[in-house]
């Protein structure tokens, strides 16, 4: 976005495509916003945003099977720093609530589908076959 025209974006559809121009602007009563008001509401009023928490499964895996091929420059970084305790905890007890949780499923899919089996070998016998003599 330019600062000569606020509210106005250019798109492609791919890397090679002329640019379009989408203007963003909100219309009231058909007239767009004018460009100095939309300067200004972005200057006031537009909060940054702040990142998103740190997903403790990802901190620890990142850690521990990342960081050793990190190269040295790098390996300060607080992307691949260990975790702390409660967040190795929380770590392993959702991965393990997970491992229940799925092996749980698989169960009740493995039942449901003997029980459909069982159904339907009840129900279902093969028509015996004719001779073509």
């Amino acid at each position: 976005m330019d600062k000569d025209q606020p509210g106005v974006v250019q798109c492609r559809k791919g890397p090679d495509d002329e640019p379009v121009q989408q203007d963003l602007r909100r219309k009231v009563d058909g007239l767009l916003t004018e460009p100095e008001k939309v300067s200004r509401m972005f200057m006031h009023f537009l909060e940054d945003l702040s990142p998103p928490p740190l997903n403790a499964e990802k901190m620890l895996e990142l850690h521990s099977k990342i960081h050793p091929y990190v190269p040295d420059e790098f390996q300060d970084s607080f992307i691949y720093a260990a975790p702390s305790e409660q967040l190795q905890t929380d770590a392993k007890t959702a991965k393990q609530a997970r491992r229940e949780h799925r092996a749980a499923m698989a169960a009740t899919a493995k039942a449901n589908q003997d029980r459909r089996g069982r159904e339907a070998d009840d129900e279902a016998r093969p028509t015996p076959k004719k001779s073509r003599n």
